[in-house]
């Protein structure tokens, strides 16, 4: 079989389970949570994973965001800390105006990228 002499598997099958679960890691899986597999099994399920990488997002959230609700609770700690942190500075009608400039690029930024994500996905089709 193709598959048994495949260098990838067989770069795999030489490395210890222990390097085999520091490689899920950095793949973003719990290595933890792996028990009672065959070492045979976990170097199968990494050629597959390395076969198939998730693709990435190119263009982000903000603030590091994956989902809308993400995005408003971590806006609103940064503009707290911020109104925080420039309150000792300058008075409170110049915060609200530089906490909502802040505000306002990042919906500016996230309208843009979404723009951008739409029009890449239509070329695509």
């Amino acid at each position: 079989m193709a598959n048994e002499t495949d260098p990838v598997r067989e770069l795999l099958r030489k490395r210890s389970v222990k390097e085999l679960k520091e490689m899920l890691r950095l793949e973003g899986y719990d290595p933890d949570q792996i028990s009672g597999i065959e070492k045979e099994e976990l170097v199968e399920r990494l050629w597959l994973l390395q076969q198939n990488p998730v693709e990435e997002d190119e263009y982000p959230l903000p603030l590091y965001s994956n989902c809308l609700p993400q995005v408003v609770l971590r806006g609103m700690l940064v503009a707290g800390v911020e109104a925080f942190a420039l309150s000792y500075w300058t008075s409170w009608r110049n915060v609200f105006l530089i906490v909502l400039l802040t505000a306002i690029g990042l919906v500016v930024r996230n309208i843009l990228i979404r723009k951008n994500k739409s029009e890449k996905l239509r070329k695509r089709q």
